[in-house]
């Protein structure tokens, strides 16, 4: 630890309802980062958290502690008060601060930067001096073979590779789709040899120390693999229509377009100009045709996102029968009709606010002819929407057929099949 005298201290002034977890502080290691009290918290008892740990304490997102408050002076004064954390540990931190017995009223983030040392005489590699190259570990070959083929970034003068992941890859064999996050790519070992983490750390220090070069990889866990164990026995931590319910038109355009494909390739558009094989700027087009006349009418997109009119406006001529009032807490006294599209997204799902109803359409008197009046300016209101939100998906639609238009002639001449071209 450096004498406090030479210690670089960096202050975050607190501000009232100041949410800074947009902004980005970035310190150093062995910078002290101080929180004082701006103006508007002056006087009043606050209580900052944060979620760096305690030193010879593992780090927990969700464990935040309490800072203590320094006094320089001796005396309980807010004007020169502080709480600090000694930065030691590189890393990504949370702090957040509100008055006592009170939820929080501000809060942000940290960043620490790491100190990087490469050779064997471990010096400081300054982070303003990487230089980096990407491997797909896939391409590598066996592990035995990696130094040789690396040899070309160290001569090039790069200090840092990054590797895509090393773990056992998906069916998919995209480089980022993981079967097993736990496990070495089998396909590095050669026969006989079946290489571990040991070995890769092994290999990771040799270009450490010898070759004075860093080594860096990254997991995308949204990217796990069809065929993993862990999402199979974990479905909840994947996409799904039960903890994702907007994606449900999406869910059925895409099995839409599969069908379509699977149709395609038993050949039962050939009538309408689309063989099994598609090679032609024709071909797409037929494509285009064929999803404009038999997908977009069948799955109707616009449904998920329209009201129910008739259900509406029944509930409506109820409440209006009843001479209930609108909630002005919830309008603001401001009309305007509001939709409220349904979480779920089922079809015709989405509901009027009732209040802004109210709000908006006021009948003269509670006569069955007033109220019959406002009932068909909901009706027609309702209508209108309805037909926007048709409108808008139709222009979502239009878009999904621009893709097929931009494949090149270099790829129609490589004979691109039907499914990639419908997966665009």
């Amino acid at each position: 630890m450096l004498p406090q005298h030479l210690k670089q201290i960096r202050v975050l002034m607190l501000n009232d309802k100041q949410n800074l977890e947009r902004t980005l502080f970035r310190l150093e290691q062995g910078f002290e980062l101080q929180f004082r009290l701006g103006p508007s918290l002056q006087g009043k008892k606050v209580m900052v958290h944060t979620n760096y740990p305690l030193e010879g304490q593992l780090f927990d997102r969700n464990n935040f502690r309490v800072l203590p408050w320094t006094y320089p002076t001796g005396k309980e004064e807010d004007s020169d008060k502080f709480c600090s954390l000694d930065l030691k540990l590189a890393g990504s931190y949370q702090y957040y601060f509100g008055y006592v017995d009170s939820e929080r009223i501000g809060g942000g983030y940290i960043v620490v930067d790491p100190v990087l040392r490469v050779g064997a005489d471990d010096h400081t590699l300054p982070l303003d001096c990487i230089t980096i190259q990407t491997y797909l570990s896939k391409c590598l070959g066996h592990l035995d073979d990696w130094p040789d083929r690396l040899r070309v970034a160290k001569e090039s003068g790069y200090n840092m590779i990054h590797f895509t992941p090393v773990q056992t890859l998906g069916e998919s064999r995209s480089c980022y789709s993981l079967a097993d996050q736990l496990s070495v790519n089998p396909e590095f070992s050669p026969a006989g040899r079946s290489y571990d983490w040991t070995d890769v750390g092994g290999l990771v220090e040799k270009l450490k120390t010898e070759w004075d070069m860093l080594c860096i990889t990254d997991v995308v866990y949204n990217h796990t693999a069809a065929n993993s164990m862990w999402i199979r026995e974990h479905p909840e931590c994947g996409y799904n229509l039960v903890n994702s319910p907007h994606l449900r038109p999406a869910w059925v355009l895409d099995r839409a377009l599969w069908h379509l494909t699977t149709r395609v390739a038993e050949g039962r558009y050939k009538a309408k100009g689309l063989p099994a094989d598609i090679t032609t700027e024709s071909h797409l087009n037929a494509v285009r045709s064929v999803m404009w006349q038999d997908v977009f009418p069948q799955i109707k997109l616009w449904e998920f996102y329209q009201v129910k009119v008739d259900s509406a406006v029944e509930e409506f001529r109820t409440l209006l029968q009843n001479g209930t009032k609108p909630d002005h807490s919830k309008t603001g006294g401001q009309t305007g009709l509001r939709i409220i599209q349904d979480p779920q997204y089922r079809r015709y799902g989405n509901t009027a606010d009732m209040d802004s109803a109210l709000e908006t359409f006021v009948p003269h008197s509670l006569s069955p002819q007033h109220i019959e009046e406002c009932c068909g300016w909901l009706n027609q209101k309702l209508t209108d929407l309805n037909a926007e939100q048709y409108h808008i998906v139709h222009q979502h639609q239009e878009q999904v057929r621009l893709p097929l238009y931009r494949a090149t002639p270099d790829m129609l001449a490589r004979g691109e099949k039907h499914r990639k071209l419908l997966n665009l």
